[in-house]
C-alpha cells in the first residue's frame, strides 16, 4: 500500500532504542544535549556538499536567501564560544543531490564536541560510541595513506596526480587520464572505488591523518604537515563518522572558505555566503575541542543488517 514505509516496524523500533543508547551515552559523560537551526542564513561552505536554498522574504533587512543545514557545525561552534561546555545534538540535515543506496537527501546527524579534548581523545570517544550502538569490539585504527596503501599498492604522498590518473585508467575506473589534473580528485575516487569496500568488515575501522589538502575544518598535524587531525570511522565497508581536532583560526578557515568557493565553481557550482558569525566566534575566542558527526541512518541500517537506508527510515524521498 502507498501510504506505508518501506522500514519494518522492528526496524523503526530498534531505532529508537538505539536513540535512547546515543542520549543517554553522552547525557552520562556530562554532555549537554543543544538544539541548533536546521535553516540559515549562512552555511559552511565545502567543495562536494550542496546545501538546499530556500527563498523567503521576511520583514526587515534579513537575505532572501536561506540554507538547509548541511551540518549543525557552524551554531554549535557558536555555542562552544560562549562557554557552553562540552555539546551534542541529533537531527535532521540535508544535502542535495544525495539519493542512493546509503545516501537520502535528508538524514539524522548526530554531532557532538568534546571541549579539552586531543586527537586520541576523540578517536576513544567515537570508538566508544560504536561499541555502545553496535556492540562490536574496540575499533582498529590505520592512517590513511596506510590504508591506500595496502589497497592500491600506491604510495599516496609520492604519486603526482598523473600517476594516481594512469593507474584509475589502467584499472578500468575511468576512460582517460583528463578526467581531472586535480590531485585531490584522484585520492577521493581510488578511496572510494577501491580503498573504502576493504574497511572494517570484521571491526570498525577509524582512519586517521587524511591528507592535509582534505583537512575541511580540522587542524593540520605539526609533526607531518602532509596530513590533517581529521578521521572517519567505517564498518563492513560503510563510512559511518567524520571528525576533526578542530581547527580554532578564523583567517585559516576564511582562506580555505575561499579555495572551497573557487572549486564550486571550477566544478559548475554556486559560491556560497562567505560571511559567516562563525568567523567572529572563532575569534573570540573558541576552546580547543574534536568535533564529530555520525551518520545515525547508517549506524541503524548496521544494527538492523539492513541493506538500504531505505529499510531504517520512516520515510525516505521515494515516499516522504
Amino acid at each position: 500500500m502507498g501510504f506505508q514505509t518501506q522500514a519494518p516496524v522492528k526496524n523503526l523500533k530498534r531505532r529508537a532504542d538505539l536513540l535512547r543508547t546515543l542520549r543517554h551515552f553522552f547525557d552520562e559523560r556530562g554532555f549537554t544535549e543543544v538544539q541548533t537551526p536546521v535553516l540559515s542564513r549562512n552555511t559552511i561552505i565545502d567543495r562536494h556538499l550542496d546545501p538546499l536554498e530556500l527563498v523567503m522574504e521576511l520583514p526587515g533587512e534579513l537575505a532572501n536567501t536561506w540554507y538547509l543545514q548541511t551540518s549543525p557545525e557552524q551554531s554549535m561552534k557558536r555555542l562552544l564560544s560562549m562557554g557552553i561546555g562540552s555539546i551534542y545534538q541529533v537531527g535532521p540535515v540535508f544535502r542535495g543531490g544525495e539519493l542512493g543506496k546509503n545516501h537520502n537527501p535528508e538524514f539524522t546527524m548526530a554531532e557532538w564536541y568534546d571541549v579539552a579534548a586531543t586527537f586520541e581523545d576523540g578517536l576513544t570517544l567515537l570508538d566508544d560510541l560504536l561499541r555502545a550502538l553496535l556492540g562490536t569490539s574496540s575499533s582498529e585504527r590505520i592512517r590513511f595513506d596506510e590504508a591506500f596503501r595496502i589497497a592500491t599498492g600506491l604510495d599516496l604522498f609520492s604519486s603526482s596526480a598523473i600517476d594516481l590518473g594512469r593507474w584509475s585508467v589502467d584499472q578500468n575506473l575511468v576512460a582517460t587520464k583528463d578526467w581531472s589534473s586535480d590531485w585531490d580528485d584522484w585520492v577521493n575516487l581510488i578511496f572510494s572505488e577501491r580503498v573504502q569496500a576493504t574497511l572494517g568488515l570484521e571491526r570498525p575501522v577509524l582512519v586517521t591523518h587524511f591528507p592535509a589538502s582534505q583537512a575541511a575544518l580540522a587542524r593540520v598535524c605539526d609533526e607531518d604537515t602532509r596530513t590533517a587531525e581529521r578521521y572517519e570511522a567505517f564498518f563492513q565497508g560503510v563510512e559511518l563518522a567524520n571528525g576533526y581536532h578542530e581547527l580554532l583560526d578564523a583567517d585559516q578557515l576564511l582562506a580555505r572558505s575561499v579555495v572551497a568557493n573557487k572549486q564550486r565553481m571550477d566544478d559548475g557550482k554556486g559560491a556560497l555566503p562567505l560571511e559567516n558569525p562563525l568567523f567572529d566566534a572563532m575569534r573570540a575566542g573558541m576552546p580547543n575541542a574534536c568535533g564529530c558527526a555520525l551518520g545515525f541512518d547508517r549506524v541503524v541500517m548496521l544494527a538492523c543488517q539492513a541493506s538500504t537506508l531505505n529499510e531504517v527510515i520512516a520515510f525516505t524521498a521515494a515516499n516522504a
